[in-house]
This record gives structure tokens, C-alpha cells and sequence, in this order.
């Protein structure tokens, strides 16, 4: 008996320390930003006659700027994506990393496609290198003028908000 009283005392003490030393170590910062985009490869392209369009390891990459420079630099994208041509949904995911002088961040997405051009998605990575330990969520929408009817406007671009969260403080 006095043992389990002995150990539930000791938990009752860690519950009560161990939540502010863990709150203290942990750090999460807020971060806002813009992206922007080029196709460098299209990908496999398949286009149903229901008018369902499938779209395999597209690829694009463009600047990354954000108000946390740890998020500033190359952003990089592999998409797989369903589109529908006739009611302009459709939902796509893959795998990101973006990148600068210090380290990266790598990691996966959703979209989901809105209105043709537009679309909503989330983001979430893990640091490498300099970042190591970060996790990044970030909540995005954006327009893809690729699939505009006008031929002379191109790009995918889109606004970011979200955090990096640091388990070590940083």
C-alpha cells in the first residue's frame, strides 16, 4: 500500500511541475507568407471522356517568402491531382520541400480545387539540417492559373498562414 501511495504522489508532483518545464521548452511561432510557382514538368496527364482529368508526379517550384526566414527560400512540389473539367473540383496531394542556405523543410500537402482556379489546402513538413526537430503546419489558398481558359497567364500562386514548432525552445 505504501508503494502505490508513494507512486501516486510522485505522479501528482510530475502533473504538476512537468506541464510549465514542458510549456517552457516548447516554442511555437506564428508565420505568414506568400508562394509562387512555375509547372517544370507536367506530369502524366489523363483525360477521361466523363471529363475526370488525372494528373500523375506533375512537378513545380518557385519562390517561398514568409515573415519567418527559416520559410524563405525555394519551394519545390510534386502533385497528383483529380479534376473534374465540368464542375471545377477536384482534389490533389503530394510531396514538398522547401529549401535555403540553412536547411529544409520536407514533408506532404492536400488541396482541395475550388471553382477551376481556385483551390485551399494544408501543409505539413519536418526540418532537416539546421531545422532538424521543426514541425511546420501551414494553411494555404491560392490560384492555379494553369487551368484558366486564358493561355497567357500561368503560375500557381497562393498566401500562407501557420506556425514552426520548436520542441527545443528556438
Amino acid at each position: 500500500m505504501r508503494r502505490v501511495l508513494m507512486f501516486v504522489i510522485v505522479l501528482l508532483a510530475l502533473s504538476v511541475i512537468m506541464p510549465g518545464i514542458v510549456n517552457a521548452m516548447a516554442t511555437r511561432t506564428e508565420v505568414v507568407g506568400t508562394m509562387s510557382m512555375t509547372a517544370t514538368w507536367p506530369g502524366d496527364i489523363y483525360v477521361l471522356k466523363s471529363g475526370i482529368v488525372r494528373q500523375v508526379g506533375a512537378e513545380a517550384s518557385g519562390p517561398i517568402v514568409s515573415s519567418d526566414p527559416r520559410l524563405t527560400g525555394v519551394l519545390e512540389i510534386v502533385l497528383n491531382a483529380v479534376f473534374s473539367l465540368n464542375t471545377g473540383e477536384g482534389v490533389g496531394f503530394g510531396s514538398f520541400t522547401i529549401s535555403n542556405a540553412a536547411g529544409t523543410f520536407e514533408g506532404r500537402f492536400t488541396v482541395k480545387d475550388i471553382a477551376y482556379t481556385f483551390f485551399e489546402g494544408k501543409l505539413e513538413g519536418h526540418g532537416t539540417a539546421a531545422y532538424e526537430g521543426l514541425l511546420l503546419k501551414l494553411e494555404m489558398t491560392g490560384t492555379d492559373l494553369y487551368r484558366d481558359a486564358d493561355p497567357n497567364t500561368n503560375g500557381i500562386d497562393a498566401t500562407f498562414t501557420g506556425y514552426i514548432l520548436s520542441p527545443h525552445g528556438a
